[in-house]
């Protein structure tokens, strides 16, 4: 009894571990990124984790104390068991990666599963060789279970979309929408050689757009650089089609100031005929955090970096320093990877 308490608070605070941390972004690889665009009923992935282990662990310990709130928390385990499944299918085949944290919040839900339950058996054999076997009792529960785990798993495969939590990002990228090709341009705005390299990026931003998503990733080599972000953030979102005269504003305005005011950016983008719509304080921390991740994922430790990636094949090519980024070489790394 003390082994088994040990183990199913061990697996259940293991769980919620694993589910604040995927909900902190602390896991770097790509496939943890694409299962956060996921939603069950409209919650994000990791704070339903984070719920479901609360709730879970909240009705172990009164199972403990009480025997009637046993057979709610067996329930509660078998249907996510079955939505487990659900989730591990949509990484197989919809995301094709395997998302680390993902798997161990399974893996943790299919142990306290596995604990319980065999706990119930034991029980339940113990009861038999006193009484005989009783076939219909046995038979009800059984039933019971298959259809708890059946209806976990097509409550979650039917449940989960896609799009409501790709829009948890503003969409901050130029071109081709439907294009599984990748163009990430990631600087520095007081980077000395990331406005060298600004005169190439230019030229070839309008061929990249044909065939790519571009996106212009704010890295912060420099701290200064986080006070033009919300702005780079805010003309990505609402001003795709002047992005690049009003990036060159924004690059005029570093010249000036390390602390650019509304009034400042109003000012440079006046000639542009543009109106600065600044963006919620949850959309600009949605994209700060993307940056992050991105820098995270590709291990970014120096600016100017592009990277380029087909999101179908898995190919990614990389250029870093303005010797390698240029017009030729950056429409080589499109065509590298697309061959």
């Amino acid at each position: 009894m003390i082994l088994e308490r040990f183990l199913m608070r061990g697996g259940l605070a293991a769980g919620l571990i694993l589910s604040v941390a995927s909900a902190l972004n602390f896991c770097a690889v790509d496939a943890c990124s694409e299962a956060h665009k996921y939603t069950l009923l409209g919650i994000a992935m990791p704070f339903l984790g984070i719920g479901f282990f609360i709730i879970a662990g909240i009705l172990y310990e009164l199972s403990i104390a009480n025997t009637f709130v046993k057979p709610l928390f067996l329930l509660l385990m078998f249907c996510a068991s079955g939505a487990e499944v659900a989730f591990l299918l949509i990484q197989k085949f919809r995301i094709q990666k395997w998302c680390p944290l993902c798997l161990g919040v399974a893996a943790t839900v299919y142990f306290v599963t596995l604990v319980t339950s065999f706990e119930g058996v034991k029980n339940m054999i113990a009861r038999v060789n006193l009484r005989g076997i009783m076939i219909m009792p046995l038979m009800r529960k059984i039933v019971t279970i298959v259809l708890v785990f059946t209806a976990g798993f097509f409550l979650a495969y039917r449940g989960m979309e896609k799009g409501d939590a790709e829009e948890s990002v503003p969409k901050i990228f130029l071109g081709k929408q439907d294009s599984s090709v990748e163009v990430f341009i990631m600087t520095d705005w007081f980077c000395p050689a990331c406005q060298k390299a600004e005169q190439e990026i230019e030229r070839t931003v309008p061929a990249l757009e044909k065939r790519a998503k571009v996106f212009f990733v704010d890295i912060a080599i420099h701290p200064e650089t986080l006070n033009y972000t919300p702005y780079n953030l805010s003309f990505l979102t609402y001003e795709k089609s002047k992005y690049m005269e009003l990036r060159k504003a924004l690059l005029g305005l570093t010249k000036k100031t390390k602390e650019p005011t509304p009034d400042d950016v109003k000012g440079a983008i006046t000639p542009l005929n543009v109106v600065y719509k600044p963006l919620s304080f949850l959309e600009a921390t949605r994209g700060i955090k993307f940056y992050e991740a991105v820098s995270r994922e590709f291990k970014v430790s120096a600016t100017p970096t592009v990277v380029v990636r087909d999101t179908k094949t898995g190919k990614v090519a990389r250029l870093v320093g303005i010797k390698e980024i240029n017009e030729t070489n950056m429409i080589k790394a499109v065509d590298q990877i697309t061959q």
